[in-house]
């Protein structure tokens, strides 16, 4: 259990030295170079040497963590990812990074043009300039280093063993082996991280640095000098707030509701200028490293050129990205109203139905499968039975009140989730709201704790891992299948001739693959890449 645990602390460090050295480099004109994963573990292991001199499980924790690395980064070498979005923009900000480009020093537009002076491809610098970039930092590492952009997909699964081991090995202070394990796989194997962990999406990795940023500020508001907790929250607080703007806002709004809960709890102990200036001094340090170092290619360039650390969202001059992509009804409707509905309908991506209709929880319809096994789930999100489950969790929580009480913390952290769930206008869109998934984990808890009726429990634990498996076998099913095509095809082709494709990230597929390509569209294709992409094969000139 040490020995797993120490792992994960060490991953967790391992990937914030990436991101930090990555982020100075920048400002003296370093770019990502191919031995730069290497050099940082390398500096990450004599980080954690001089904190464990006397640890003599060092030499097991180091391989152990090389082990884990090495296995995600060929796991996610083999399934390509499916997503649109991944395949758009976010394949594309991984690899102009992987390729040189400065964040810091330069516009993404500009490095572009000088890499390809035809350049034919969908712009879409908007968003490698102004989003959020710590995810595409880090995957540009993995890139570099293998030279296979499917491998960048690696941090996803590095940060769900992250996540599990750090969750795992604290949870069997108060449960046993058994429902530790249980409760912390379903943490991070849950309806978001089961359809995105092998895409470039970052939802997931927002939801597990909030869970897990979560997780260690109730263990500071039971023990605010825990140094370790300090240091880990501190690294999962500098990943999510350069993660993306949504997760940043959450991170914000459950840090500062806890600091107020730790100063309160400091006030009535007399101890409260000690507990202010303690956290004060930490918050300065978080708030520096995370915005003036790893996120000034972000927050910092966009306050400079537009005034506005979240362009191009909430500006009259910036891009509107819902709207198009919610359900009509829900355009003029009421946060109440779109959560409800985007809550209690059947499951509905929305690309071949804009409507949503409400359904009895626990049922499940054959017209839900398909949507449920998207990578971008927009109505019923969560599951096809997360509606029933939701019900069921707020019976827990108010039947188990008396017992549970004294976890005070379950109802602040539930506070806090039913305040965000008011006041964000996307609180219907499972992906950009996962604190909502803190209901069901929650209950579970308190299930697997106190409760002694085993044929409810047993029911409860069996819904929620049908509701999370349906999407993650689905998902992992059906890319599985493709990718065995997707390799046997990119291998075998030499010279193709393809037609103008807003899907960028695949032409990075085809540069590992040593495929040359030129641009025709007069060409009668085939599809390549999930149909992404319409191609012609030719012979070598």
């Amino acid at each position: 259990m040490k020995t797993l645990r120490k792992s994960g602390e060490f991953l967790l460090l391992f990937l914030v030295v990436t991101l930090v050295i990555t982020s100075s480099l920048y400002f003296i004109n370093i770019s990502i170079n191919r031995l730069n994963l290497v050099v940082f573990f390398l500096v990450s292991s004599i980080i954690y040497y001089l904190f464990n001199k006397n640890d003599k499980s060092i030499i097991k924790v180091l391989l152990l963590s090389l082990f884990v690395i090495i296995i995600s980064i060929f796991i996610s070498c083999f399934m390509f990812d499916r997503s649109s979005d991944g395949n758009t923009y976010h394949k594309d900000a991984v690899g102009v990074m992987k390729e040189g480009f400065n964040p810091v020093l330069e516009e993404s537009k500009d490095f572009i043009t000088k890499r390809d002076k035809n350049n034919k491809l969908t712009d879409y610098t908007i968003w490698i300039d102004h989003y959020a970039k710590a995810n595409w930092m880090i995957e540009a590492n993995f890139y570099s280093l293998t030279s296979n952009i499917e491998s960048a997909k690696a941090f996803n699964l590095l940060s769900i063993y992250i996540v599990f081991s750090l969750i795992f090995t604290n949870l069997i202070n108060v449960l046993d082996k058994k429902k530790s394990l249980l409760l912390s796989l379903l943490v991070v194997i849950n309806p978001i991280t089961a359809s995105q962990m092998f895409t470039f999406y970052n939802d997931q990795l927002v939801l597990l640095y909030l869970f897990l940023a979560i997780f260690y500020l109730i263990k500071l508001d039971k023990d605010i000098k825990d140094k370790k907790s300090w240091l880990i929250y501190g690294a999962s607080f500098i990943i999510l707030f350069n993660m993306k703007f949504n997760g940043m806002g959450y991170l914000l709004v459950f840090s500062f509701l806890f600091a107020l809960r730790f100063l309160y709890k400091a006030y009535k102990k007399k101890e409260f200028k000690k507990v202010f200036n303690s956290l004060f001094f930490k918050y300065l340090v978080l708030f520096t490293v995370a915005i003036f170092i790893v996120g000034f290619g972000t927050y910092v360039k966009n306050y400079l050129d537009h005034n506005n650390i979240f362009f191009p969202l909430y500006d009259s001059k910036g891009e509107d990205i819902i709207t198009e992509q919610e359900p009509k009804k829900f355009v003029k409707a009421n946060n109440l109203y779109k959560l409800f509905y985007g809550t209690f309908s059947k499951s509905n991506n929305l690309r071949d139905n804009d409507d949503t209709i409400l359904k009895i929880p626990f049922t499940i319809y054959q017209d839900e499968i398909k949507p449920s096994l998207s990578v971008d789930l927009r109505i019923g999100g969560f599951g096809v039975f997360f509606s029933g489950l939701l019900i069921i969790s707020i019976f827990v929580l108010v039947y188990y009140y008396k017992i549970y009480k004294d976890d005070n913390f379950i109802l602040y952290t539930l506070g806090i989730t039913i305040l965000l769930l008011l006041v964000m206008e996307e609180s219907w869109w499972a992906r950009y709201t996962p604190h909502f998934y803190l209901f069901i984990l929650f209950s579970l808890y308190i299930l697997l704790k106190n409760s002694k009726n085993k044929i409810f429990k047993n029911i409860f634990i069996v819904l929620v891992t049908v509701n999370t498996l349906i999407p993650f076998i689905g998902n992992t099913y059906y890319t599985f299948i493709n990718s065995i095509d997707i390799n046997n095809k990119l291998n075998r082709l030499d010279n193709i001739l393809i037609k103008d494709t807003s899907y960028n990230g695949v032409l990075y597929n085809l540069k590992d693959y040593n495929v040359k390509y030129k641009f025709d569209n007069k060409i009668k294709s085939k599809k390549l890449y999930y149909k992404y992409l319409d191609y012609k094969e030719v012979k070598d000139e």
